[in-house]
């Protein structure tokens, strides 16, 4: 009998690649999947081949309001329990696969509801005790007041004990979680990192219409925020200019609410606005073009025990384009980048822009750095080893 599958993430799905990796291989090895996400009213939602894709409709800022607020009033909570059990009564579901840390809870309680033994499996996306004192939405007197980001160091271990399995990121965070808590036994834990799906990237292709800068390009990919090393960087960029460094900076992101009136008053500088493009979404199957035209990629994430928790999805990206990483210190990256020989790691804004300066004036330097990362990720990062981790843990549990 076909095993059903319910995965629940508290997004609207069709952007996180990393929910959707995991699924596609999940219907690959004969699963039915299905996915209890968000709905967007402004959005419009493709179907996904062979996976049962059912949203909560709700606003967006309905939506960050409930999650604002769940530590004092705990509607979204309740909301998420509601569903979920509806879910598992609907489909006959024999497994959940439940997406960061303070979802676990809206989880269990749907199990007991349900009146079922169902296993559960907690995708820890994150360090989320860590990461949640680091957003900016819960800075302030009100927000912090509101959101308690200080009680999930309290929350932790009572949420990680709610699941029979763990995957998380990394075997740094592994080790963490299995030092900090002796009811987390290594066979409880699967590792399942960043990883990129080649096949799904090779079907990409460089679009021509997108042309090179005459200068030298920086490209920062992703979520961009102060805790994500964008304002360091913009300050580099500033530095290179007065320093006649001929440097260009291209960001490509969303940028988080919290930091939007900063970032745009940044980038407006009257001696970086010409030396700044800024994108804020693109599709995946664009990124190729863009690394295409860039000549260095850079992860300036902050070093923190949630930055610390894994390897950043555009690692592995920026390896597959073949260019060379400027990073920061955060230990897993730092691992990663230093054994594939394919970038240059900072521990401060003068280590920063001279690993710049050196990359700028040494382009077979470059060359050699990004080929170095290209032919490591090939040779000891295949999806396809993780996946059978991943797949593992499922017919341990059913």
């Amino acid at each position: 009998m076909v095993k059903q599958v319910g995965v629940i993430v508290d997004n609207d799905f069709q952007s996180d690649n990393r929910v959707r990796r995991e699924v596609k291989i999940l219907r690959e090895q004969g699963f039915r999947v299905h996915v209890l996400c968000y709905g967007y009213p402004d959005k419009t939602y493709p179907p996904f081949e062979g996976i049962e894709i059912h949203r909560i409709r709700i606003p967006r800022r309905l939506k960050d309001l409930l999650f604002l607020i769940n530590n004092t009033l705990p509607v979204h909570d309740r909301l998420w329990t509601r569903f979920i059990t509806r879910l598992i009564h609907a489909n006959a579901i024999d497994v959940l696969h439940v997406h960061d840390l303070y979802m676990s809870q809206p989880a269990h309680r749907a199990i007991q509801r349900s009146g079922r033994t169902i296993p559960m499996i907690l995708d820890l996306h994150e360090n989320y005790p860590y990461a949640v004192q680091s957003y900016n939405w819960t800075k302030g007197w009100l927000r912090h007041f509101l959101s308690k980001p200080e009680s999930w160091l309290e929350k932790e271990a009572r949420y990680l004990k709610y699941a029979d399995k763990i995957i998380v990121l990394s075997k740094y965070f592994s080790r963490s979680l299995q030092d900090k808590y002796d009811f987390i036994q290594e066979n409880r834990i699967c590792i399942y990192p960043n990883v990129i799906d080649f096949k799904r990237y090779e079907a990409f292709s460089v679009d021509p219409k997108v042309k090179r800068s005459p200068r030298e390009t920086l490209l920062y990919f992703g979520a961009v925020a102060e805790r994500r090393g964008i304002f360091d960087t913009i300050e580099i960029l500033k530095k290179c200019t007065k320093e006649n460094i001929d440097v260009e900076l291209l960001i490509i992101g969303p940028v988080d609410r919290a930091d939007r009136s900063r970032f745009f008053k940044s980038i407006q500088q009257e001696e970086i606005r010409e030396r700044i493009t800024y994108i804020p979404w693109i599709k995946l199957s664009q990124l190729v073009t863009y690394m295409h035209i860039s000549d260095i990629c850079l992860s300036p994430i902050h070093k923190n025990p949630q930055h610390e928790s894994g390897v950043a999805n555009k690692i592995f990206q920026y390896m597959y384009g073949k260019k060379p990483i400027i990073a920061s210190n955060c230990l897993p990256q730092e691992e990663l980048i230093q054994a594939f020989n394919c970038g240059l790691i900072y521990s401060n804004a003068e280590e920063y822009f001279d690993s710049v300066k050196k990359l700028y004036a040494n382009p077979e330097l470059r060359k050699r750095l990004g080929n170095n990362g290209f032919l490591q990720l090939h040779a000891r990062m295949d999806n396809r080893n993780y996946s059978n981790a991943l797949v593992s843990i499922y017919r341990e549990l059913l």
